[in-house]
């Protein structure tokens, strides 16, 4: 499949063994798990980074960083096959659960904002040598906005970024002259397309993750799953994003076609604030999940013209 461009005015895993963290700066022991579609180069790992627990996968590789930020609900089980496809493509990749998701950590409740989990990133990436090497990141629709405030608030760290489906746009729907706002979309309507673009296009495997990781997150992490809907319902990163295109980091937006969780018009919002054009690729909301192969092919394609050009292609070669 060649994307096309768009011009943009077994439920829960158990501790089975334990294991040396081999990330530099987080030598220390963490539990690992195996998946019941357990087997591939994707490894489970937990460690303990300036006292907070934090929960991650990695597909150890000899290439760049690149570092996968999941969407809201999921934890990083749920992109095993996703960052296994853009390990393929030459690159090392991580995959860490956000502070209150899967066996992450959590924020206090009263300091759950984007610019936390950003920090808390941050943290994350400084340990593990971002500092001196800094990484690709790559964020799918809740997880675009906390990659969106980090290389906001921390470009040091960040050699680009991909936003896939991401929230940071604040526009709902635009026909003609008239405008509604996230802010204006009933909950039902959010949670209808979450429901009808669920990832089955590698079912059983992507679907049982999803479940799996969902399913963790509504009986342990409810209260953050809660506060975090909010925050998505109110996101509006564009200033953001336009402050990014300022600092020179390089940044690409993609967006699926059939995607009706994250809509063309939020697309054309971040578009417009990077001064770019955006990437239009077959599939819906749930893209990376659903048809890993051709995220890892687009994805590695647009992070390995960082090194060749400084910067992101609108057109994949």
């Amino acid at each position: 499949m060649r994307p096309q461009v768009g011009y943009v005015s077994e439920m829960f895993r158990l501790p089975s063994v334990t294991s040396l963290v081999k990330l530099p700066g987080v030598g220390l022991v963490a539990g690992s798990w195996l998946l019941p579609d357990g087997g591939g180069r994707l490894r489970h790992r937990t460690a303990r980074v300036r006292g907070r627990l934090v929960s991650y996968g990695i597909v150890d590789a000899d290439g760049p960083t690149a570092v996968i930020v999941h969407g809201w609900g999921l934890a990083h089980s749920s992109y095993t096959r996703a960052a296994e496809q853009l390990a393929a493509e030459g690159f090392r990749v991580i995959v860490p659960d956000l502070p209150g998701f899967g066996r992450s950590s959590g924020l206090p409740l009263s300091r759950i904002t984007f610019h936390d989990f950003a920090h808390v990133l941050a943290t994350f990436l400084r340990e593990i040598g971002a500092e001196t090497s800094p990484v690709h990141l790559v964020g799918h629709s809740f997880g675009g906005a906390v990659c969106a405030q980090l290389a906001h608030d921390h470009p040091e760290l960040v050699q680009s970024v991909v936003l896939v489906s991401s929230v940071s746009g604040a526009t709902w729907t635009r026909e003609e002259e008239q405008e509604r706002l996230l802010t204006e979309r009933p909950l039902w309507d959010w949670m209808r397309h979450l429901i009808t673009e669920f990832p089955v296009g590698e079912f059983p495997h992507a679907a049982r993750a999803v479940l799996n990781d969902l399913g963790r997150n509504l009986t342990f992490n409810l209260p953050t799953l809660g506060i975090v809907a909010g925050l998505i319902r109110r996101a509006d990163l564009r200033s953001e994003l336009g402050n990014i295109a300022t600092s020179g980091v390089p940044c690409a937006v993609i967006w699926p076609s059939g995607d009706h969780v994250v809509t063309r018009a939020a697309f054309d919002d971040q578009c417009a604030a990077l001064g770019c054009e955006g990437m239009v690729v077959e599939g819906n909301h749930g893209w990376p999940l659903a048809d890993p192969k051709s995220f890892g092919e687009v994805v590695g394609r647009l992070l390995s013209a960082v090194a060749e050009r400084a910067s992101l292609p609108t057109v994949p070669a």
